[in-house]
């Protein structure tokens, strides 16, 4: 469940969760140990890319 950034060798950047996608899933927000998020190419994530919450950033389409 978690991802690693290939991008980077800075060890708080280790250990994310995958929140949301954009740009056709090229890039993966990313919120890491430490609290910092950050959108990254997936390409460069080791380890499953799994949302942790896929409705991110949906708005409600519910209306009464």
């Amino acid at each position: 469940m978690f991802v690693q950034s290939n991008a980077t060798t800075r060890q708080e950047h280790k250990n994310g969760l995958c929140v949301a996608q954009r740009r056709g899933g090229r890039e993966t927000l990313v919120q890491w140990q430490n609290g910092d998020q950050r959108w990254c190419d997936t390409n460069d994530l080791d380890g499953k890319v799994v949302l942790v919450s896929p409705e991110y950033g949906q708005e409600d389409s519910y209306h009464e």
